[in-house]
């Protein structure tokens, strides 16, 4: 199901597994005094606070748009790392998505 998000939204990979640098990180740190953050960032040495850091979870949607992001900027390229794949994209979701998405492409 991965590999077909993955086709949909023109992304080389979407992982757990740590492969280097990707382009685009998603995952919860913590904090020095013992909270949780949710980054979705593109370089994480170099965190854009204010568009990257969310105190609460970000929604679904919210992270396949900052994949379409990524994946505008190097299309069939870009390797997406996430921590944990059932939090940021649920099952349910995704296959929602693909079949929302599969007739649009069924069409092209």
């Amino acid at each position: 199901m991965i590999d077909k998000l993955c086709e949909l939204l023109n992304v080389a990979e979407i992982t757990e597994d740590w492969k280097g640098s990707p382009a685009l990180e998603i995952g919860a740190w913590h904090t020095a005094d013992s909270y949780d953050i949710h980054v979705v960032t593109n370089d994480a040495r170099q965190l854009d606070w204010e568009n990257d850091v969310y105190y609460y979870e970000p929604s679904f949607d919210t992270i396949i748009n900052r994949i379409k992001e990524v994946a505008n900027d190097d299309p069939g390229e870009a390797i997406i790392h996430i921590s944990d794949m059932e939090t940021y994209l649920p099952e349910y979701e995704v296959q929602d998505y693909i079949e929302q998405h599969q007739d649009d492409e069924d069409e092209d």
